[in-house]
């Protein structure tokens, strides 16, 4: 590809190829850095009502994935390889920047491979979740990004992104989609860990106690008025809601 400007969504519409390309390196990674983080944050105050979140196994714990807060990376691999290609880490770089800023460290995302369905179902099976492992190591293990934040899952040819052309390029792609936690996501404090704990002083000699007056009862502890983002309610319909 020649023109080195390209849109997001030409950036993140292809995914997972199976054969080695080269592709323009990005220079100033800025835009593609917010473009990514404005697509993966919740918007707060937002509620999700439209769908049910997608329940996952994921290593034997179920999680729930909110598609709508989701997108499609281009990621270079070596022809039937699980190695990253040089290109690959370049273009990684945006989202680990991304998923390492202020916005979006509080919250939990998968990282899931997907093949199209030329060759062998299981091979294709294994080598979606080889790619998936190796885009989430590359990420925790260049970004300062907690490794619990990121989880990996690979889904072969089994979800493929249009399934009327089975082989198209646009199925070999990585996927980073939101984690809805269950009880949602703590209340965000960005001052909770600015200060560090005071250093503990040698005891003191006790001195005598001084008269106290008779303890009063204690007040009712107040209960929030806002539920943790992400939080999800259920109706007396049973339909779903998700406030963020």
């Amino acid at each position: 590809m020649k023109n080195a400007t390209r849109s997001l969504k030409q950036a993140f519409a292809v995914a997972l190829c199976f054969g080695t390309a080269t592709m323009p390196a990005w220079g100033d990674q800025s835009a593609d850095i917010e473009g990514l983080i404005t697509q993966l944050a919740p918007i707060a105050g937002q509620q999700e009502s439209s769908a049910m979140p997608e329940a996952a196994e994921i290593r034997g714990t179920t999680v729930y994935l909110l598609r709508s807060v989701s997108v499609d990376l281009e990621v270079f691999f070596a022809l039937n390889s699980s190695d990253l290609s040089v290109q690959a880490r370049r273009d990684l770089g945006a989202l680990g920047h991304a998923l390492a800023s202020n916005r979006l460290r509080r919250y939990t995302y998968l990282i899931a491979g997907h093949t199209d369905s030329r060759g062998d179902a299981r091979y294709n099976q294994q080598l979606s979740e080889r790619r998936a492992d190796a885009v989430r190591r590359y990420l925790i293990n260049n970004f300062p990004i907690d490794p619990a934040r990121l989880l990996s899952v690979g889904w072969g040819e089994s979800r493929l992104k249009t399934p009327a052309s089975p082989t198209a390029a646009i199925n070999r792609r990585v996927e980073v989609t939101l984690v809805v936690p269950v009880g949602g996501y703590p209340p965000y404090d960005p001052e909770a860990n600015a200060a560090a704990a005071p250093a503990q002083q040698p005891p003191e000699a006790a001195a005598p106690p001084a008269p106290t007056a008779p303890a009063e009862p204690a007040a009712p502890t107040a209960q929030p008025d806002t539920q943790a983002p992400g939080t999800m309610n259920t109706d007396k319909d049973g339909n779903i809601t998700i406030t963020w």
